[in-house]
């Protein structure tokens, strides 16, 4: 187990390393994008028996993520996910238990190398690799889950600057980290997690969005230059009087006799 664990971080450095540049040009074009929303997670514990069927735990829990990715470095860029969880169902081997804490509650986090296909213009795919780790308070102990996960999802660009965020999480963790390891001992713990959120940046609007409705700030752009026009004209004023001033054709019948 504990060389599966090693698995993620030796990808991770490699990752980094192929990045590298000496010359460290590659942060020049470098962005960091962010997106929230709601989150779902399902986490099963397995406990082996000899003599009869093995002991299956189940928690399903709800709550909200945060995440923050990289955009713009060679090869791959990096993810950060991270979630709060209120667990509001548990079962014992398909059995719904009752819970005894008042409150109960979770935290789960994912890091890995991530990479964002764009060959269809209005789907956006993306998949990762990585670290995943989660603590989790449960009626009888704290527990403590690290392994590997892989990351599968998906990227609508609703308009320009607002998209619509899915990402499916699945990990092999390692559940014996916490106290628990020292009463009970889980021979397998699997995570599957759920993310569903919007992203809203101005740095990198969406090239192909389903709505072409462009945000307000352009008028404004333009409203500032004609204000920069407009004080350029105040300090420097012989500038605008030296331009040529138009001079309307008079009609034959409408000319002045003195």
């Amino acid at each position: 187990m504990k060389k599966i664990i090693l698995l993620p971080f030796i990808f991770l450095i490699a990752s980094a390393l192929f990045s590298l540049d000496l010359s460290l040009d590659m942060f020049k074009n470098c962005k960091i994008i962010f997106d929230e929303g709601v989150s779902y997670a399902q986490v099963t514990r397995i406990e082996k028996m000899e003599n009869r069927s093995n002991f299956v735990r189940e928690n399903m829990m709800a709550g909200a993520y945060f995440s923050v990715q990289t955009l713009g470095l060679p090869i791959v860029d990096f993810e950060l996910d991270v979630s709060a969880y209120y667990p509001f169902y548990q079962a014992f081997n398909g059995m719904k238990q009752k819970t005894h804490n008042i409150i109960n509650y979770a935290f789960d986090g994912f890091f890995g190398a991530q990479k964002t296909f764009k060959q269809f213009k209005y789907v956006y795919i993306n998949c990762a690799v990585g670290m995943h780790y989660m603590y989790q308070l449960t009626d009888e102990y704290h527990m403590n889950y690290l392994g590997i996960g892989c990351e599968l999802g998906f990227e609508l660009p609703l308009l320009p600057r607002w998209t619509i965020v899915n990402r499916n999480y699945i990990s092999y963790d390692n559940a014996n980290l916490g106290s628990n390891k020292l009463i009970q001992k889980f021979d397998a713990a699997y995570n599957y997690h759920f993310d569903l959120g919007v992203r809203y940046t101005k740095r990198v609007p969406n090239e192909y969005p389903y709505i072409k409705i462009w945000p307000k700030d352009k008028p404004k752009k333009v409203r500032k230059n004609k204000k920069k026009k407009a004080v350029a004209e105040e300090m420097n004023p012989e500038a605008s009087s030296e331009a040529p001033e138009k001079n309307t054709p008079v009609e034959p019948g409408n000319e002045k006799i003195d």
